[in-house]
C-alpha cells in the first residue's frame, strides 16, 4: 500500500498543435566543380555556415568562387546557424535548364526533392549565358522565368510551395526590360540587384534577406536596416548611387538596390514577383504568407483524411463537426502565424451533400498584414 498523496498527469495534446513549419529555409542552385571526396554535382547538401561551404571545398578563391560568393552574401544577412540547401552543377548548365520540370535530374527539382518541402524560397545563378538579349536582359532570363513557374506549380500540387528568385543577368537598359507587371508567373522573381559590377545578380544576399525575416515582412523594409555591402550595382554593370532610371525598372517590378537621401547605405526596392499588381500574390512576402498557411491547413487537416462522421437527414456535415473542423484550423492559424497576418477566419460549407461523394469545401480567409510603401507628409506654416 502506497503512502497517500496527490498525482498530477500532464496532458500534452490537449491544444491540438502541428509540427511548425519551414518559413525560413532556403536554397541555392550554384555553378562551378566537384572536390574529390567532398563535393559532387548535382547532389543536395544541407549548410548552415560559409563554414560549411568551406568542408564542402566552396571557398573564395578558385573555381568555386562563385558558388561562395552567394553563400558568403546569403549569410552576410540570414547570420550563422541559417539552414541553406544548396546544390552545385557545372558552369555549363543554364538558368532555365536549373528549373527545368521536364528533366528528372534538373537541380532545382532534385534540390526541391531532397529537402521535401523544406525550401520556402530557391535562388538560381548561372555563369553561362544565351548570348542573345531579349527584352533587356539574356534571354535565359524569360526562358527560366517560365519554366520556374511550371516547378514552382508543380511542387505546390505536392504541397511543397516554394518561390524561385532568377539571377537576372546581363541587363542592356531600363527602357528595355519587360514589364514583370504584364506577365502571371506570382511564383519567381528576377533580380538585378547586385555587388559586383560584372553583369551578375546577388541572388544570394536576396535569399539571405529573406531568411532573416518572418514572413509578412518585405525585404524592403527601411527597419531592417542597411544592407551589409560596400557597392551596389544593377546587372549592366552600373552603379547604383545617382541613377535616374531606379523609378523605371522599380516600376517594371524587379528586385533592385536603391538609396535613400540623408541615409547611408543600400536597401532593396521591394519584394516583387512576376506578376500584375493587382494579383494578391504580388509579394515574395505575400506568397510566403499563403504558403504558410497553406501548410498548416495541410498538416491540420490530413489526419481527418476518411474519418467517418456525423451527418444531417440531407448528407450535409452535422453541425457539431462542422464547429470541430472550424476551431481547429483557426486555433492553428492564430496561433502560429500570430503577428504575421492581421486576421483569420474559416467557414466550413455546410450545404453539401458529402454522403453523395461530394468534396466538403472549407474557406479560409486571411486579412494579411497591409503595407506603408508610399508615405505622404503634408508640411507647413500656420498662424494662430
Amino acid at each position: 500500500m502506497s503512502l497517500p498523496n496527490v498525482t498530477i498527469e500532464l496532458v500534452r495534446n490537449g491544444l491540438g498543435l502541428v509540427a511548425v513549419t519551414n518559413d525560413n529555409t532556403c536554397g541555392l542552385v550554384l555553378t562551378g566543380v566537384a572536390v574529390a571526396d567532398k563535393l559532387e554535382l548535382g547532389k543536395a547538401y544541407a549548410i548552415y555556415s560559409t563554414d560549411g561551404a568551406k568542408e564542402l571545398g566552396i571557398e573564395a578563391t578558385g573555381d568555386n568562387a562563385s558558388a561562395y560568393r552567394h553563400i558568403s552574401e546569403f549569410y552576410s544577412t540570414a547570420g550563422t546557424g541559417a539552414k541553406l540547401w544548396i546544390i552545385m552543377v557545372a558552369a555549363t548548365v543554364k538558368l532555365s535548364e536549373m528549373v527545368d520540370v521536364e528533366v528528372a535530374t534538373s537541380a532545382a527539382r532534385v534540390l526541391l526533392n531532397a529537402a521535401q518541402g523544406e525550401i520556402a524560397v530557391l535562388a538560381i545563378s548561372a555563369q553561362a549565358d544565351a548570348e542573345t538579349t531579349v527584352d533587356g536582359l539574356d534571354s535565359e532570363v524569360y526562358t527560366a522565368m517560365l519554366k520556374a513557374q511550371a516547378l514552382a506549380e508543380d511542387f505546390l500540387a505536392k504541397i511543397m510551395p516554394a518561390v524561385i528568385l532568377i539571377e537576372g543577368r546581363g541587363m542592356t537598359s531600363a527602357d528595355e526590360l519587360r514589364d514583370l507587371g504584364t506577365e502571371d508567373k506570382y511564383r519567381t522573381a528576377i533580380v538585378l540587384a547586385s555587388t559586383k559590377n560584372d553583369g551578375s545578380a546577388s541572388v544570394g544576399l536576396v535569399l539571405g534577406q529573406i531568411a532573416a525575416l518572418p514572413v509578412q515582412r518585405k525585404i524592403s523594409r527601411v527597419k531592417n536596416g542597411s544592407l551589409p555591402i560596400e557597392y551596389g550595382y544593377l546587372t549592366d554593370g552600373e552603379a547604383v548611387a545617382d541613377r535616374e532610371d531606379l523609378a523605371t525598372i522599380h516600376g517594371k517590378r524587379f528586385i533592385i538596390l536603391r538609396n535613400f537621401p540623408n541615409r547611408s547605405g543600400y536597401f532593396f526596392n521591394g519584394d516583387f514577383t512576376a506578376t500584375a499588381a493587382t494579383d494578391d500574390l504580388n509579394l515574395i512576402a505575400r506568397v510566403r504568407t499563403i504558403d504558410k498557411a497553406l501548410k498548416i491547413a495541410y498538416n491540420t487537416y490530413v489526419e481527418e483524411i476518411d474519418d467517418d462522421v456525423d451527418v444531417n437527414e440531407d448528407g450535409t456535415l452535422n453541425r457539431a463537426v462542422a464547429a470541430y473542423l472550424k476551431q481547429k484550423i483557426e486555433n492553428q492559424i492564430n496561433n502560429v502565424m500570430a503577428g504575421e497576418i492581421s486576421s483569420f477566419t474559416a467557414t466550413i460549407d455546410t450545404s453539401i451533400d458529402i454522403v453523395s461523394g461530394n468534396d466538403q469545401k472549407i474557406y479560409l480567409d486571411i486579412i494579411p498584414k497591409g503595407y506603408l510603401s508610399n508615405i505622404r507628409v503634408v508640411l507647413g506654416f500656420k498662424n494662430e
